[in-house]
């Protein structure tokens, strides 16, 4: 993830065609939605997600990152990026060797509780091809390197047929299942509807202090997870409640 973005997918779009009075009201309704939680940015959702231990921050972040990545080729890329391990230098080599596909893939085959469908919608949303464009659209591409990394690499079709046929996922999964076998556009169920949905931060926390966004090459970075770096040790305390939230060693 080389650059902050300032756009963060459907939601944010769609605050920024309401007018003043119509931005302010749904920013109170999606605040009242989200107060339980702290906010999150990209690169900590990633990192929770792989090496979390409360698996109902786990299901967090993946609504979070299911709430901004449809048509979001970077939030895609990075995802693709950190399940083949490739940036170990933010927050070490993956625990088990597992990326976020592997992990959301164990969530589904060995769990089944109110958290389940959280990593299955996720799931969907990173397969989503966008049958309004050709294989060659940036987004499409990379949904297909999602299913053959899904396929040849975790195995996933196997994975999703010993699920439960009755589980509360049974449909999601089956809809993964035809996306891995070529059904580009296989349609899926609707979303969750959760109120733990995190708001995301509209910048990356890697290379941009989330206080300030200031941009420097020399960032003070957590200790533990370095997936966040601040302009200063002032910054990083400021934000260590909200940080610490998620980061874990």
């Amino acid at each position: 993830m080389g650059s902050a973005w300032s756009s963060l997918g459907p939601r944010l779009v769609t605050l920024g065609v309401l007018g003043l009075g119509g931005l302010a009201a749904a920013v109170l309704w999606l605040r009242r939605r989200v107060t339980s939680l702290p906010d999150i940015s990209v690169p900590e959702a990633l990192y929770t997600l792989t090496r979390g231990q409360e698996r109902f921050k786990r299901a967090a972040c993946a609504r979070a990152l299911g709430s901004i990545i449809n048509g979001e080729v970077q939030v895609l890329e990075e995802l693709l990026d950190e399940s083949q391990g490739k940036h170990p230098e933010f927050g070490g080599v993956l625990p088990d060797g597992r990326g976020v596909l592997a992990v959301l893939l164990d969530e589904l085959t060995v769990n089944a509780d109110a958290e389940t469908e959280a990593f299955a919608d996720l799931l969907l949303h990173c397969t989503a091809f966008d049958a309004s464009w050709d294989e060659t659209d940036e987004w499409n591409a990379l949904t297909l390197q999602v299913v053959q990394h899904l396929k040849e690499d975790l195995n996933a079709g196997d994975r999703l047929a010993t699920l439960d046929q009755s589980s509360v996922i049974s449909e999601k999964a089956a809809a993964l299942r035809r996306r891995l076998r070529g059904e580009r556009t296989a349609a899926a169920p609707e979303g969750s509807n959760s109120s733990d949905v995190p708001m995301m931060l509209s910048m990356n926390s890697r290379v941009q202090c989330p206080v300030c966004m200031t941009m420097q090459p020399d960032l003070v970075r957590c200790p533990t997870c370095r997936n966040v770096g601040y302009c200063s040790v002032r910054h990083l305390q400021a934000d260590a409640e909200r940080h610490q939230f998620w980061c874990t060693k």
